[in-house]
């Protein structure tokens, strides 16, 4: 019993000083250090497949930062399967990096933690390829199909990973067992790992890991290559989406500036004006109704001059009213050409942005042709858009101006009105002129008939003139109002058929450089 007690504890001794693991043929050419074969060591080519996924993470780190909604999107699934090629990937590799270089360590436990890695990356696989597939509006048939297949190799490839795994794991136990049994003679130690070691399934393994890293080193200018297209169009959708921003802004600074010229300068001074010839027939009929005040008590006077008052305070009260009226209605209807601005604008927004999403896919699809087509059009879009905003925005600037002419003319038109006025206050002062309660009686009998005269002027002429004036004075403003809105129009439809004539242009034009073989 003390015997087997001794045993017992040699062994545990012995297994203490030599715990199994895959360092213990590490110093064999091939796994920790050293060529073998020409194929390297295990430690060296592990590393290289996690220099060539690091390469892969780095490249397609750039899609985080992408601007435009729709594009971050659509990469986002070519992001996911990168990230997670990544992923389960580097689990694999790091443990054989790790296993072939540790001290320390159970193979069994190793290898066990390496082939679960290898299940998820094989599992992981299918749904790798479907997500792929949705990419195709993002990456084309053949990038899709190019993919795919890196896939499918890598996938393969860690396959056959697990397949030498498997053969080399008994190996290097029974090789470890053996040792045990030979620990106390170092020669035979020796002469038991250089007859044990798994040569052929170590070059093996060497030979599936530079296999990895030469398709991955032949995946990355692919990689790169997409990423590179991405960012591209992201960046010019982003010029597109500034340059739209920057023209609407503009626009509607634009139209701001044309609504309050209008509003100021063209309704502000007609009403100014119509107003003023209230306010100028309100002096003069003030200044005759004071004059004829002290009139009332004379005894020759009273009775015409009560009638000039009246008459004179009826005529101020109907103009007064019929100017305010006038004045009023004085309205430019620019709301409806405002509008019409702002969808022509949108719609140039909108039809840009169509061309440019179809551009930017065939772009990141590497469609044959695409990016030469995108260096020799790309700045169109801009132009357009700038274009259209110049049209547009002269067309309400123009029409602004021409509005301000017209409400010079129609404001010296309200002259004729002011002279009537004039005229028939006149009427009233000229009577008035020289006369008071002391005057002869001659002189308040010719200015009592003169009084007369006035009234009847003012009842049968006066305000049937002013009346016809103002009314003439309405149709003709109405008149010019709608000329107004028909050179606006005219303005409008010619920069949407620009819009029309522009965008057919350069639809036609990608469309031909985009598909040469149809010319």
């Amino acid at each position: 019993a003390m015997m087997m007690m001794a045993a017992v504890v040699s062994m545990m001794i012995v297994g203490a000083m030599a715990s199994p693991d895959f360092a213990v043929p590490a110093r064999m050419t091939g796994v920790g250090s050293g060529n073998l074969d020409r194929t390297g060591n295990v430690v060296q080519n592990a590393n290289r497949v996690l220099a060539v996924l690091e390469q892969f993470q780095s490249i397609t780190e750039w899609l985080y930062s992408l601007q435009t909604p729709d594009l971050y999107r659509l990469a986002t699934r070519f992001r996911t399967v990168m990230d997670s090629l990544v992923e389960t990937g580097s689990p694999i590799f790091q443990g054989l990096s790790n296993a072939a270089r540790l001290s320390s360590g159970n193979i069994t436990s190793l290898f066990a933690g390496i082939q679960r890695s290898i299940n998820v990356t094989v599992a992981l696989n299918n749904l790798h390829q479907l997500t792929i597939n949705e990419t195709r509006p993002f990456l084309g048939e053949a990038g899709v199909h190019n993919i795919s297949t890196v896939l499918d190799l890598l996938v393969r490839n860690v396959r056959n990973l697990s397949a030498v795994l498997d053969e080399i794991e008994p190996s290097i136990v029974d090789l470890q067992m053996q040792q045990l049994q030979s620990a106390s003679s170092p020669a035979a130690s020796t002469a038991v790992v250089d007859r044990l070691y798994p040569r052929a399934a170590v070059r093996k393994l060497n030979d599936i890991l530079l296999d990895y890293v030469n398709i991955g080193v032949a995946t990355v200018p692919q990689i790169n290559a997409v990423v590179n297209r991405v960012r591209l169009m992201d960046g010019f959708i982003g010029r597109l989406d500034s340059v739209a921003t920057t023209q609407q802004n503009s626009l509607n600074v634009s139209l701001a500036t044309v609504n309050a010229t209008i509003r100021n300068y063209v309704e502000g001074r007609l009403r100014t004006a119509v107003r003023g010839l209230a306010s100028t027939f309100n002096r003069s009929v003030t200044e005759a109704t004071r004059k004829l005040r002290p009139l009332m008590t004379d005894q020759v006077l009273q009775e015409v001059a009560r009638n000039a008052t009246d008459r004179l305070t009826e005529r101020l009260t109907n103009v007064t009213e019929t100017l305010d009226t006038l004045a009023n209605h004085i309205e430019v209807q620019f709301e409806p050409a405002d509008r019409t601005t702002r969808l022509i604008m949108n719609v140039t927004v909108a039809t840009i942005s169509e061309l440019a999403w179809n551009l930017t896919l065939a772009v990141t699809s590497a469609q044959p042709g695409a990016e030469g087509c995108f260096r020799r059009y790309g700045y169109e879009f801009d132009k357009l858009a700038r274009q259209l905003y110049a049209s547009l925005s002269g067309c309400g600037q123009g029409e602004a101006r021409a509005l301000q002419t017209v409400t010079g003319a129609l404001i010296g038109f309200l002259g004729v009105v002011q002279t009537q006025l004039d005229a028939e206050a006149l009427t009233y002062g000229q009577c008035l002129g020289g006369l008071s309660v002391n005057s002869s009686a001659d002189l308040k009998r010719q200015r009592s008939l003169c009084l007369e005269v006035a009234v009847q002027y003012s009842q049968l002429v006066a305000g049937t003139v002013v009346t016809n004036q103002l009314a003439t004075f309405g149709e003709v403003l109405q008149r010019e109002l709608g000329y107004s809105t028909d050179r606006h129009g005219a303005c409008l439809l010619g920069s949407y058929r620009l819009l029309v004539t522009e965008v057919v242009y350069l639809r036609n034009s990608l469309t031909a450089c985009l598909n040469p073989s149809t010319k």
